[in-house]
């Protein structure tokens, strides 16, 4: 969850919440991040460095310049394509705006209802360009409670991303690699709880200010073919879900 190339991300809400929200997620995956308030702010602030910006996280609704006005802007000034631009708003408005949207740049729409985890996995797709590499993820942001035990000690954590070969658990523990796991866990929209035995791969540190992305990485070492079939089925709707911007013409 948490980048070791970080990349410049300017992000631009009216809200004083959603920003530190936001920010705050951004920064803790290991990003570097600078913030604006309305849409001048945002044209100054691309003025003052336009090659040190790979994002652009921009709201469409805000004071003085909304984020239409930005855009228009941008592509009034020849910036289109000059780095990456993801929206953000309350609002789903993809049928009656996608176009323009996708005119000025606009390369992903995302709500204000999405988790951390679903911020971060959208953020990194389009700042290291999986897409374009033509590289389909096998995994899929979530927030999912789950029971794991070690020995005969039961604890609780949450699942935080999911593939057929394995997950991310989110835990204050210290877990060692190699660590031996029972996961019990349920995927929404599917009456089954999965059972899963697991071995630790690696972990991401415990200490320091930041603890959304604290936890190990884990790989199943007894799943069956059945299994991995509904969790990749569960992987791609997921996918399908919170790349539909994308996969717009």
């Amino acid at each position: 969850m948490i980048t070791k190339t970080p990349k410049n991300i300017l992000l631009a809400d009216d809200s004083i919440f959603f920003r530190t929200k936001l920010s705050t997620i951004l920064l803790e995956a290991g990003h570097k991040v600078r913030v604006s308030a309305n849409g001048k702010e945002v044209i100054k602030e691309i003025q003052a460095d336009p090659t040190g910006l790979d994002l652009l996280i921009l709201d469409l609704h805000m004071p003085e310049l909304d984020g239409f006005g930005v855009l228009d802007w941008i592509e009034a000034n020849n910036f289109v394509g000059k780095f990456n631009i993801l929206v953000i708003t309350a609002a789903y408005e993809l049928t009656s705006i996608v176009d323009r949207l996708k005119r000025a740049g606009v390369l992903g729409v995302m709500t204000k209802a999405y988790t951390a985890e679903q911020v971060v996995y959208r953020v990194n797709r389009l700042l290291f360009n999986e897409k374009t590499h033509g590289q389909k993820s096998d995994r899929a942001p979530v927030s999912i409670p789950v029971d794991f035990s070690i020995s005969d000690k039961k604890y609780s954590g949450l699942l935080l991303n999911i593939s057929p070969t394995g997950l991310f658990l989110h835990t204050i523990m210290d877990l060692a690699p190699k660590t031996g796991l029972t996961l019990v866990f349920s995927l929404y929209g599917y009456d089954r709880v999965f059972n899963l035995k697991a071995e630790v791969v690696w972990s991401t540190p415990s200490s320091g200010p930041g603890k959304l992305f604290t936890g190990v990485g884990v790989k199943f070492s007894s799943i069956t073919n059945e299994e991995k079939a509904v969790i990749s089925e569960f992987v791609a709707r997921e996918q399908q879900v919170l790349i539909a911007f994308e996969e717009q013409s």
